[in-house]
């Protein structure tokens, strides 16, 4: 949307539907990222390289929840882009149709 002369405002619907079809690609791809690399990391860290001694456990006991707030993170991220972008696309198709549903009623309008 951009406001032009007069402080009206106008929306380029085509431009705005692209740009929430990009929101939903770009939490399609954070999703699919978090499944393929988050889901390595996780598989990973349930081996515990870090070893099992005194010290492997007192990295695991600080490793776990920040791995843990990291990975639902970053989930939790994609699928908000995504829903996003189709709240976006929802959105535009709304005010194009009640804009054009407004313009229908201002012509019946008799100006006499």
């Amino acid at each position: 949307m951009s406001v032009v002369g007069g402080g009206q405002l106008w929306l380029d619907a085509t431009r705005a539907r692209l740009g929430g079809a990009d929101l939903s690609a770009a939490g399609e791809a954070l999703t699919a990222g978090r499944a393929e690399v988050g889901g390595a990391i996780a598989s990973a860290s349930a081996q515990q390289p870090w070893g099992r001694d005194d010290i492997g456990a007192a990295f695991e006991r600080g490793y776990r929840g920040c791995e843990e707030v990291v990975l639902r993170a970053w989930e939790g991220l994609g699928r908000q882009l995504s829903a996003l972008g189709v709240d976006v696309v929802r959105s535009v198709d709304a005010n194009v149709r009640t804009d054009a549903a407004a313009a229908g009623r201002l012509a019946r309008v008799d100006p006499n």
